[in-house]
């Protein structure tokens, strides 16, 4: 058994990493299956999800998913206005559920939160923005336990958005906290979630108009303003925050030395803030999405700049240590919107222009240097643990360190995904008890999809 194990772990994990080339467009939309994707993809086993902000059968956008070897293209969703259209973020996954939300469309024409099966079935409209409980939402929703956080752009008692929470079944709807220019005008981006805060910025508002950082606890109480922009420091931060340990780090679209945006960090608690770098043109401009971390080092991208059609970067946490990995040309991209997703050595994106049709791309890039990166958060059992082992389908999950935000997969000897679920910091229980007998391989992932922890579990269910 020994020996079979260590054979599927070993096809496992080679599995994950197998590669063609170094910068690959992996699929070109046409307008028909998809144009303009404004965010990020999602990555379950080897499935990545995402959507488009036009496009599809009503060119009102598309969901999509393929998987990452470029094969199996499929268009699981089209928008049609009653049920939501442009969506400008990104999907959330648990389970077999996608969530995520519309900019505009629904019963209000003010957009849409909405959940459907990852086969593009069971489509279900949770919620109809209608102006106060939200309006045109362009991030993304975060998920804890049966809860989705998420911002909009507008809406909420002074029309200048807001934070809010619903149940995973769209009941439970919950206004956490009305914008008012002092703490933040217009979110454009995403809440990030850490044990009980969830982190965010504003594109404006604030002591100079240029937007804040702040934390509210999620059941909508302590806010606090832990940074606020000024143009110098930065200015209309467009993505939102990556936490590694007590270190917030973010981009501005603007600001900075040259005006065209900043990668800078924070504490948690609002002090320490540090210019990382000045984007200027060539480096790199006005970046429009986060950054994912991979141990030590930050992967983002810039919407233009570079060689004029943006650019992948990378740079130390400590402001050190910049490379511009890639310039995109327009055929293989142009104006990336959204986040890097990382797997293995491996960065996956979406460009809003280019490719063959000029209606975007998905792409794929390998950088050898991420293996140092991402042995770095690679764990021992001492920060996360899995017991027990043997389990009869109950088992405890347990982090430490400083691992905020994760997600476990499960999978079969087969390479399935069987089983997926959020976990929250220190200990998280779930049940395979519906799952016959047998070894199955888990992964433990951050939320940008950089590689934690790997292993296998034993299920050995009792007669």
């Amino acid at each position: 058994m020994k020996n079979n194990t260590f054979l599927i772990i070993a096809l496992f994990c080679l599995k994950l990493v197998a590669v063609n080339a170094q910068d690959t467009v992996l699929f070109n939309f046409n307008g028909t299956n998809g144009k303009n994707p404004h965010a990020s993809l999602t990555l379950s086993g080897n499935v990545l999800y995402g959507m488009t902000e036009n496009g599809g059968l009503n060119d009102s956008g598309c969901i999509f998913s393929i998987n990452t070897n470029s094969k199996a293209f499929q268009d699981l969703y089209d928008f049609k206005g009653p049920q939501g259209k442009l969506p400008y973020g990104s999907l959330t996954i648990a389970g077999r559920k996608l969530y995520g939300m519309t900019y505009s469309g629904g019963a209000k024409g003010d957009g849409v939160i909405f959940s459907v099966d990852t086969n593009g079935k069971g489509y279900k409209d949770l919620l109809d923005f209608n102006g106060i409980n939200g309006q045109n939402s362009t991030g993304s929703l975060v998920i804890a336990g049966n809860k989705l956080y998420g911002m909009s752009q507008f809406g909420g008692s002074k029309s200048e958005g807001l934070v809010f929470c619903i149940d995973t079944n769209g009941n439970g709807f919950k206004d956490l906290l009305d914008f008012n220019n002092s703490n933040g005008l217009y979110p454009t981006g995403s809440l990030i979630i850490a044990g009980n805060k969830l982190y965010g910025m504003t594109y404006f508002g604030g002591t100079s108009a240029d937007g804040v950082v702040f934390y509210i606890d999620t059941n909508g109480s302590g806010y606090k303003k832990l940074l606020d922009f000024n143009g110098t420091n930065g200015k209309e931060p467009y993505g939102a925050l990556t936490i590694a340990g007590n270190k917030l780090y973010g981009m501005t679209y603007a600001g900075g030395a040259s005006s065209d945006g900043v990668i800078f960090s924070v504490d948690t608690g609002g002090g320490g803030y540090k210019d990382l770098l000045d984007f200027s043109g060539p480096n790199g401009q006005n970046p429009l999405g986060s950054l994912t971390i991979a141990g030590d080092i930050l992967y983002g991208m810039t919407a233009s700049g570079g060689s004029i059609a943006g650019n992948i970067f990378s740079i130390d946490s400590n402001g050190t240590g910049y490379k511009d990995l890639l310039n995109f040309n327009g055929t293989d991209g142009q104006g990336p919107a959204g986040d890097i997703l990382i797997s293995g050595n491996l960065l996956y994106g979406l460009a809003w222009q280019g490719g063959s049709s000029s209606d975007g791309v998905i792409f794929r890039y390998k950088d050898t240097n991420i293996i140092t990166s991402t042995n770095n958060i690679n764990t021992t059992t001492e920060q996360v643990k899995l017991f027990p082992d043997p389990t009869n389908g109950d088992i405890t999950i347990e982090l430490k360190g400083a691992i905020n935000m994760a997600h476990i997969e499960i999978y079969n000897i087969l390479g399935e995904v069987i089983y997926t679920a959020q976990l929250k910091a220190s200990i998280t229980q779930i049940n395979l008890n519906n799952n016959a007998s047998g070894v199955y391989l888990y992964r433990v992932l951050t939320e940008s999809g950089g590689l934690i922890s790997q292993g296998r579990l034993l299920l050995q269910k009792v007669k």
